[in-house]
């Protein structure tokens, strides 16, 4: 049965081809899209919006003022579905204790039969079924959609027959995820977003927007739609794919027309390849008391907006590529330092051991910690130190150390080491409890 709804207005900005080809746009998300194209009236009043399986029923917005619209999902071969195919008709069941008689399809859930010459009824019987047929199964899901015309033709008198509409809708199983690979040793950055697609849809020559952000949604209740809608403007207002445009406080990149993205399957689309400045450094985070080798750290400057992503590293010895290591990165803009750590140094090692504790006045106490640095490699080799001390607390380093309060609760401190040496420094912490 047809459903009434209130009026939806068109919320957003379309750019339709002449003729009947439909202008297909994705905006994809991490996990969803919203797919905005055009169709043409099929037969009387009546439009037939095709969707993915995973389409969002209560996400449509057409560009006319709608009469109403019902949500078709798409029909499988189940028992219950055959059923349902079948309410009403007689077909015949084979009891288990052998009697094979016509029965009427009363419901099927839950299942009640009628038996045509008896006139008894069977609650959720024991036995098999005897179709005559298989029904014909409708297995797409589609939005049937009814326009109002007479208040189509009150806003525009021009109109008298709508004959194309807009629509848009949200879909689940539609997503990307960026992808890049560092060279250490030349600093070359290559990033590729991995657009994929688990619905059962394949789309052909669309225009494609990826967002870099999460809206506020539970792909469930449509007043929750608000962000995707805002950011589903014109195509044409979108910066071109290695930069990005700000947008409700999201980047948005555009990559123009796509050839295709079949059903059940993935692409990979490049993003950039450009140099960065990096540096290459050894970091100790909170040494512990016995020797570990320190962490790698690969300081990235870049000047583009960088999508949170999977970074994979690696570096060449004598024409031999090597794999040093997968990282998790965050969102990082456009001018921002990156730190990403992706190994050990075993060639540099470090440990804090505290020394001394003592109370110097009620409730305040003083700590004083030795760290060690070991480089037994044939090179000089810096190491930052980093260490969490308590807020509020006043640390006083030793000789020829220098310390930075990065935040309120952590300091740290770079010492360089000579090959084959190793460096010992105090510094103590005031703090009181």
């Amino acid at each position: 049965m047809k459903k009434k709804i209130q009026m939806i207005f068109i919320l957003f900005v379309f750019t339709l081809a002449a003729g009947s080809l439909a202008t297909t746009s994705l905006v994809v998300y991490s996990n969803f899209a919203l797919i905005q194209s055009n169709v043409l009236q099929r037969s009387g009043k009546l439009f037939v919006i095709p969707t993915t399986n995973d389409a969002v029923e209560n996400s449509l917005t057409i560009s006319e003022p709608l009469n109403w619209y019902e949500f078709h999902r798409a029909e499988k071969y189940s028992l219950d579905e055959i059923l349902k195919n079948y309410m009403g008709k007689v077909l015949q069941f084979n009891f288990q204790n052998g009697a094979v008689r016509k029965v009427m399809v009363i419901s099927y859930s839950p299942v009640i039969l009628k038996d045509v010459q008896t006139g008894q009824v069977y609650f959720s019987p024991s036995g098999e079924y005897i179709f005559p047929s298989i029904p014909s199964i409708d297995s797409k899901n589609y939005f049937l959609v009814s326009p109002n015309v007479e208040k189509t033709k009150f806003f525009d008198s021009t109109k008298t027959n709508v004959k194309e509409i807009s629509y848009s809708y949200l879909s689940s199983n539609i997503g990307w995820n960026a992808v890049y690979t560092l060279d250490v040793d030349s600093s070359q950055m290559n990033g590729n977003v991995n657009l994929w697609n688990r619905t059962d849809t394949t789309f052909k020559n669309f225009h494609l927007s990826i967002v870099a952000g999460k809206p506020n949604v539970t792909l469930q209740r449509k007043e929750n739609f608000g962000k995707a809608i805002v950011l589903s403007a014109a195509p044409s207002v979108f910066s071109p794919p290695n930069q990005s445009q700000n947008l409700e406080g999201y980047k948005v990149y555009d990559f123009g027309n796509v050839d295709s993205l079949n059903a059940n399957s993935s692409i990979f689309i490049s993003l950039f390849s450009k140099k960065v400045k990096l540096e290459k450094i050894n970091v100790a985070y909170q040494p512990s008391r016995k020797f570990e080798p320190v962490t790698l750290v690969a300081e990235i400057q870049h000047d583009f907006p960088m999508p949170q992503g999977l970074m994979s590293l690696y570096t060449k010895s004598q024409k031999v590529e090597y794999f040093l290591g997968q990282v998790n990165i965050p969102n990082s803009p456009a001018s921002a330092l990156l730190n990403v750590p992706y190994g050990k140094n075993f060639d540099v090692e470090a440990k804090n051991v505290e020394k001394q504790r003592s109370m110097i006045s009620k409730d305040v106490y003083l700590y004083t910690y030795e760290v060690s640095l070991r480089n037994s490699s044939n090179k000089t080799q810096g190491v930052w130190v980093y260490e969490y001390v308590p807020t509020g607390s006043i640390v006083t380093p030793g000789e020829n150390v220098q310390v930075e309060r990065v935040s309120s609760n952590e300091v740290h401190f770079f010492i360089k080491v000579k090959a084959h040496s190793k460096v010992d420094f105090i510094y103590r912490v005031q703090t009181s409890y």
